[in-house]
């Protein structure tokens, strides 16, 4: 199989799967419970990539950009729980961080 085939393959089927989903439920109602657990997709998954990035062969790595991209982070999430504004506001601040180390 050449690379375009393959490439062409998972293509389709990353189309397909995430469609079945859309099409299948268009005109159906989303139980409530499935609403409220579908809140915390965001959030988990961002701390999933934060936790993954921080740490290194099973020790934490912690230095000044993520210590402060971090906190901009939490207090972004505290005073707006807003899953976008505490993504830029941490990215921001870690690259900052990152760009003065």
């Amino acid at each position: 199989m050449t690379d375009f085939a393959a490439v062409l393959v998972v293509g389709v089927g990353t189309f397909l799967s995430r469609g079945i989903f859309i099409l299948g439920l268009a005109n159906r109602r989303i139980p409530v419970p499935v609403l409220t657990a579908l809140e915390y997709v965001g959030p988990a998954t961002l701390a999933a990539l934060v936790a993954s990035l921080m740490t290194a062969g099973g020790e934490l790595v912690l230095g000044w950009p993520e210590a402060a991209g971090l906190a901009a982070a939490v207090g972004c999430g505290v005073r707006t729980r807003n899953l976008t504004v505490i993504l830029l506001a941490g990215m921001t601040a870690y690259w900052v961080g990152h760009a003065l180390t």
